[in-house]
């Protein structure tokens, strides 16, 4: 996996999702948990699928699912209580039977400060779990 650490180089379509670090998403020290981040990237994942025109439980209905086969994040500086961060998401590759989103997370001092990125490899499957080759309609969707 070849996080992807520079603006310039992050795929498009792309979708950002802005987000208010709570309270209970810190530590003791005030930094954002390290296990919220990848429900960070699912939200913006979410968000990526809903800005073309469909939610995920729509994907589901045709007979879609998207397991996350592999995850991998970087973490390169913290994100703090309080602190408003914004959540980028894009699709990086196409593997037959899969699709690699990719992430960043920037937040202040002045929002454009990469704080994390991240990659979730997503298995396509029916719904009893069987690899399906990733339908047409879809790659074109997200491709939108």
């Amino acid at each position: 996996m070849a996080l992807i650490l520079k603006q310039q180089d992050f795929p498009t379509p792309d979708t950002r999702l802005q987000l208010t670090v709570s309270y209970g998403e810190t530590d003791r020290m005030g930094y954002a948990y390290y296990g919220h981040y990848p429900h960070w990237f699912e939200r913006a994942r979410g968000q990526f699928i809903r800005d073309r025109g469909m939610s995920y439980a729509e994907v589901e209905t045709r007979g879609v699912w998207l397991p996350v086969r592999d995850m991998a994040v970087r973490y390169l500086r913290p994100a703090r209580y309080d602190e408003v961060i914004t959540v980028r998401a894009g699709i990086a590759a196409w593997g037959r039977a899969s699709v690699t989103f990719v992430y960043q997370v920037f937040g202040p001092p002045d929002a454009s400060w990469l704080l994390a990125a991240g990659e979730t490899v997503h298995a396509c499957t029916s719904p009893q779990g069987r690899p399906i080759a990733v339908p047409d309609w879809l790659r074109g969707l997200f491709s939108a």
